[in-house]
């Protein structure tokens, strides 16, 4: 059993959790997840199975969508609703219109600093595990893109709901504290759903209980693998090579030079390889020989 499944993340389940969840239910043992989302958000989370697990560094790269919720007056040291209230701030509250101005001024590229409670690693351990211990470390700053910034409604007196399209390495939590900065205020995420990752979207997302149901035709769910790879080029191996190349051995191949292309085999998908210099090469093999 060889793909990527849809899961749509509860609250309250952590993404590791996630894949015990889905190894049980699989019993396959090599099961990974794509992107790490926080255990109280919920949302799209793919969850990649056998020789899938091979993608997750392609699949990781590409763009993510979410929805979340601002809450101004108070911080928190996690940065969301369920850390500890570190600050609280008596000034009136923005309106719409001002957090609408904030929020576009960080469509673009823009240097984030890296929560204190997230799962990137200092000197071999996870960040949120020294801050438990109280050992702070100096957050590092990296440069994240925002695709898209688009102010939603409001939702409390002091709430605010924002849909938000980023790359790799965005914390939607320090946005939200960040737009508080532009504000003047403190500020949290209270609410956080991803709506899309890896090209997959919550509408087609399948929960707990629905996977439970089909556990004995999960192959059925199974996204297939190219279908995270489209936007690498194709090359279809000459007829009779399979044998060999799902060996680790070259073949002849003319056209041009490809660093990274699908390879398929009597037209089925069989892994990323490479053709250099006339010789074809599957790198990652991503089916059974």
């Amino acid at each position: 059993m060889n793909g990527v499944i849809n899961f749509l993340k509860p609250p309250g389940m952590s993404s590791n959790g996630a894949v015990v969840f889905m190894r049980g239910l699989t019993g396959i043992k090599k099961t990974g997840h794509a992107g790490t989302l926080d255990p109280g958000a919920c949302g799209v989370l793919p969850v990649c199975v056998g020789k899938a697990t091979r993608l997750s560094s392609y699949m990781m790269g590409g763009r993510k969508e979410y929805v979340a919720e601002v809450t101004f007056g108070k911080s928190t040291d996690t940065g969301d609703s369920y850390g500890k209230v570190t600050s609280v701030s008596e000034q009136p509250v923005p309106g719409g219109t001002a957090v609408e101005t904030a929020l576009k001024k960080f469509v673009g590229g823009y240097t984030q600093r890296t929560p204190a409670y997230s799962a990137v690693k200092h000197q071999g351990m996870k960040l949120y595990e020294l801050a438990r211990r109280g050992i702070e470390i100096e957050p590092k700053g990296r440069e994240i893109m925002i695709y898209e910034a688009d102010y939603l409604r409001q939702t409390r007196d002091d709430a605010h709901l924002l849909r938000v399209a980023c790359g790799k390495g965005t914390y939607i939590r320090r946005l939200c504290e960040d737009i508080g900065t532009e504000l003047g205020l403190p500020a949290y995420m209270s609410f956080l759903v991803r709506t899309q990752c890896a090209g997959l979207r919550i509408e087609n997302a399948l929960t707990a209980d629905e996977l439970i149901q089909m556990k004995d035709r999960l192959v059925d769910v199974l996204l297939p693998m190219d279908f995270f790879l489209t936007d690498m080029p194709r090359i279809d191996a000459p007829a009779g090579m399979g044998a060999l190349l799902l060996s680790g051995g070259d073949v002849k191949d003319e056209g041009e030079d490809l660093a990274q292309a699908r390879i398929y085999l009597d037209g089925r998908f069989a892994g990323i390889g490479r053709r250099f210099q006339g010789r074809l090469k599957i790198t990652t093999l991503l089916v059974d020989r």
